[in-house]
This record gives structure tokens, C-alpha cells and sequence, in this order.
């Protein structure tokens, strides 16, 4: 027992390990246009605040997709090469260090709404750290089932294409209220009910798939 839950514990950390490397490749790539303009332009960050906003405004289609899919392919990615590593009953637990990091970030980025907090802001933080308990795990497991029936890169794909359309679709959300903010509520009523569908059929898709399905004998890894 005492090594089964050693196991997990090295499994959770693991993906906590794979989570930042993916998160620190995303940022850099998610930089890109700010590298341009500071090489074409040079350092303004008046003029630097500005173009990015421009940039958001204007091409908020591309620009949601752009940062929905890096996320999917860097995060995704990650997370297809952690659970190859591990024995399938560690999966889960791997999924699980990748929703670890995800909260700490949101908890830093949302300290200070604890100091005064508005009810619809404790609901999405709330709706923020359900959906990653789910959705990441699911993945995961999703992804050790691809790697075990040989599905490996239709499940990588579908990860990442359902990943894209959560981080992608809040980008745009987030978007489209500050050019619209009379329909705030509408707009985030409708982009979680999204969201919790998405992370709920991904827990329970990855979940119920590899539990039926056997692990080779020749592992022998964790």
C-alpha cells in the first residue's frame, strides 16, 4: 500500500514536472507577436499595450484559435508523452499534477477578487477548478487508452482539439464581453455550460475506456 501510494504521489508529480515545461513553451510561443513588434518597433509598452489590443479586437477569430491550439498542442503533447511513461492505473494521477498547477495559477492570478469577492466571481473560480479536476485526468486517461489499443494519435488529436476549443473559447469570450459587456452574464453562462460539458465527457470518455482495457504484460515500468 505504502508503495502504491508512493507511486501515485510520484505520478501527480510527474505531471506537475510536464505541466510546467508545457506552460513555459506556450508562453513563449504565445509572446510571438510581442517579440515582433518589440524587433520591428522597439520597447514602448504604451505603444506595445496598444497593439495588442488591436491585434485581440481585430482578429479575434485567428487570435482565439491561435492561443486556443497552442495550448492543446503544448499541453496535450505534454501530457501524451508523461502517461506513456507510467503503468495505466497512474494515468489519472498524472492528469491530476497538470489540474495542480492549473489551480495554483489561478488561485495566484485571482488573489486579489479573496480580499473582496463578488459571488459570480467565486462561482467561476469554482467552475475554474471543477473543470480542471476533470478535464485533465480525462485526458490523460483518454490518452493511456490511445497508447494501449494503439489509437495513440487520434486521441492526441482529439485532446488537443477539445482543449482548443475551451482555452480558445474563453479567450474569445473574454474578448467578446469587453466589446460588448451588457451581455457579460449571457456570454459566460454560455461559454461554461460548454466548458463543463466538454471536461465532464472527457473525464468520463477517458475514464471508462481505460479501465476496459488490458495493460500488456511486456510494461514494466511504474
Amino acid at each position: 500500500m505504502k508503495n502504491k501510494l508512493r507511486y501515485y504521489i510520484e505520478a501527480i508529480g510527474l505531471g506537475i514536472v510536464y505541466m510546467i515545461i508545457a506552460l513555459i513553451v506556450q508562453e513563449l510561443f504565445e509572446s510571438i507577436p510581442v517579440f515582433y513588434y518589440i524587433f520591428v518597433h522597439g520597447l514602448n509598452l504604451s505603444s506595445l499595450k496598444t497593439f495588442i489590443f488591436s491585434l485581440e479586437i481585430h482578429y479575434v477569430i485567428l487570435y482565439s484559435i491561435y492561443i486556443g491550439l497552442l495550448a492543446g498542442i503544448m499541453q496535450e503533447t505534454a501530457t501524451y508523452i508523461a502517461v506513456d511513461t507510467r503503468k495505466k492505473d497512474y494515468a489519472l494521477f498524472i492528469g491530476l499534477g497538470f489540474s495542480i498547477i492549473d489551480i495554483v495559477i489561478l488561485f495566484i492570478s485571482t488573489i486579489n477578487i479573496f480580499k473582496n469577492p463578488h459571488e459570480i466571481e467565486v462561482i467561476l473560480i469554482i467552475l475554474n477548478i471543477i473543470s480542471s479536476l476533470l478535464f485533465h485526468p480525462g485526458t490523460a486517461t483518454f490518452m493511456k487508452w490511445g497508447w494501449l489499443t494503439e489509437n495513440n494519435r487520434l486521441t492526441l488529436l482529439i485532446s488537443i482539439f477539445m482543449h482548443a476549443m475551451v482555452d480558445g473559447g474563453l479567450v474569445y469570450a473574454d474578448i467578446f464581453i469587453l466589446t460588448t459587456p451588457h451581455v457579460y452574464i449571457k456570454t459566460i453562462e454560455v461559454y461554461w455550460a460548454i466548458v463543463m460539458v466538454i471536461s465532464i465527457f472527457m473525464f468520463l470518455l477517458g475514464y471508462l475506456k481505460l479501465r476496459n482495457v488490458k495493460e500488456p504484460e511486456k510494461i514494466e515500468n511504474i
